[in-house]
């Protein structure tokens, strides 16, 4: 009877032990996986900062290029109105300028007359040319206004033009803020997923996004976080990345069609 109760009471001790080890065990297993979750939390809050950052940045850039656009707009408005101006005037001053030259002719003809008429005789004629004079150096300033008009043309259309490249200048430079925008938000998705070799393939690329070699990739689905991949191989239109059960939610299997997004831009 002795023998028994002894037995009995191993039997009870080492079950309570048993018990006591795997309760011990499970919590050990709540507090690793509840490290991992704030770890990745705290990753991805970091990474939320970060992104917000870049955005207020290109924000402020978007901003800055557009008034610069619209400050060129309006210079390139104002010098083309000034340009068509000095055309005007300068039409103006062309019609006087020939309308002095036809008045030339028209006295030299009378001159030629008037010499003929005069063949011979000692006549002055003194108001005849002094006219003549007059006309000659209203034709001259005349014709110095016009070249003066003519460089003033020349200067406008240099800095229109010039104006214009820069404004083309900062419409490529807008372009290119929004493409980089776009490409950081390109979300991409898992096309194969082989745990044998322990590899996932993903359909971004160099050529559609800015996956790079450094980029940390989030796993999603229907709106839940399921881990992140490191790349191993960045291809124009696709990238190669490793599957490591530590990256991944405890108990979560990924499959293709799992959404992947870029958790930072490296290199913006």
């Amino acid at each position: 009877m002795k023998n028994i109760f002894y037995i009995l009471s191993i039997l009870v001790i080492g079950g309570a032990g048993y018990f006591s080890w795997q309760n011990s065990q499970k919590i050990q297993d709540e507090i690793t996986k509840f490290d991992e979750t704030r770890s990745k939390k705290r990753n991805i809050e970091g990474t939320i900062e970060k992104t917000e950052v870049i955005l207020k940045d290109t924000k402020a850039s978007l901003e800055t290029a557009n008034q610069l656009n619209s400050e060129l707009t309006s210079t390139k408005e104002n010098e083309e109105g000034k340009h068509k101006q000095m055309e005007r005037s300068k039409e103006k001053f062309q019609v006087q300028i020939d309308e002095s030259n036809e008045k030339l002719a028209q006295f030299a003809k009378i001159k030629e007359e008037i010499d003929k008429k005069l063949d011979g005789l000692s006549i002055p004629w003194p108001q005849i040319p002094a006219k003549i004079n007059e006309l000659k150096e209203t034709r001259k300033k005349k014709g110095d206004d016009l070249d003066l008009l003519i460089k003033l043309t020349e200067k406008l259309t240099k800095e229109v033009k010039d104006k214009r490249a820069e404004n083309s200048r900062q419409g490529n430079r807008l372009s290119d803020i929004r493409m980089k925008i776009a490409r950081n938000a390109k979300v991409g998705a898992i096309t194969l997923v082989n745990s044998t070799w322990g590899f996932v393939i993903i359909n971004l690329g160099t050529s559609n996004s800015n996956v790079t070699m450094d980029s940390k990739l989030l796993i999603t689905r229907n709106g839940r976080l399921l881990g992140h991949l490191r790349p191993n191989s960045v291809e124009p239109n696709q990238t190669v990345c490793d599957l490591n059960a530590r990256d991944l939610t405890p108990g979560v299997r990924i499959q293709p069609g799992d959404q992947v997004t870029l958790a930072e831009s490296v290199g913006n």
